[in-house]
């Protein structure tokens, strides 16, 4: 899984050497969709896309600050400030909730808009629904385990207690046992053993 995290990590590489800052954009998105395809088929967790997220994050400011020097600024700049008083006003409760706030930390020092904040939140929402998904399908998965072994036990429950009534021995002798009676043992016990080996119990 490892290797898998590190192959995928290095795959995020953006050069801006690439034709135009459209088409950047485009790789980006791309990869954004694959980061949420492998969290939906189970090959990464949901923490791993997380950092795979940030990843992205952290390239797609490194790209806006080379195709826009001039939009650079200090990270405690104003027009940084309100972008995300911006994102908190429309979004109030979204960084509130539990493992948002180690992504709140990343992303504040970095020069992000209002939108490309957006398109970050879409995708953490999505992570973590995968997320729960897995959960429940695991969870219902292992009840439906559960109650199937709860049914075998109470059938094989039910046999054993109505068995014994039904033939009315204590006990089946197998071969061995009947081989190593003494003649006293066997003339005691025959008439069962003659009625097991009827009704086919001695093997």
């Amino acid at each position: 899984m490892q290797n898998n995290i590190s192959n995928n990590n290095s795959s995020i590489a953006v050069s801006p050497q690439q034709s135009g800052y459209d088409s950047i954009m485009q790789e980006i998105a791309t990869q954004v969709q694959h980061v949420k395809g492998l969290v939906q088929q189970n090959l990464i967790t949901q923490e791993q896309g997380q950092y795979l997220l940030t990843q992205l994050a952290g390239k797609l400011n490194q790209i806006n600050n080379t195709y826009n020097p001039q939009q650079q600024e200090p990270a405690s700049s104003p027009s940084e400030q309100t972008q995300f008083e911006i994102f908190n006003t429309e979004h109030p409760e979204f960084f509130k909730s539990e493992g948002r706030g180690d992504i709140l930390n990343y992303l504040k020092p970095l020069n992000l808009d209002k939108d490309e904040l957006l398109k970050i939140a879409q995708l953490v929402e999505g992570l973590e629904k995968s997320a729960v998904d897995r959960y429940l399908k695991k969870s219902e998965y292992e009840k439906s385990l559960n109650d199937e072994n709860t049914l075998a036990k109470s059938k094989l429950t039910a046999y054993a207690q109505n068995s014994a009534p039904e033939t009315g021995f204590n006990r089946v002798y197998t071969r061995e046992e009947i081989g190593n009676m003494s003649g006293e043992e066997f003339t005691k016990n025959e008439k069962a053993i003659m009625e097991q080996v009827k009704l086919g119990l001695i093997k």
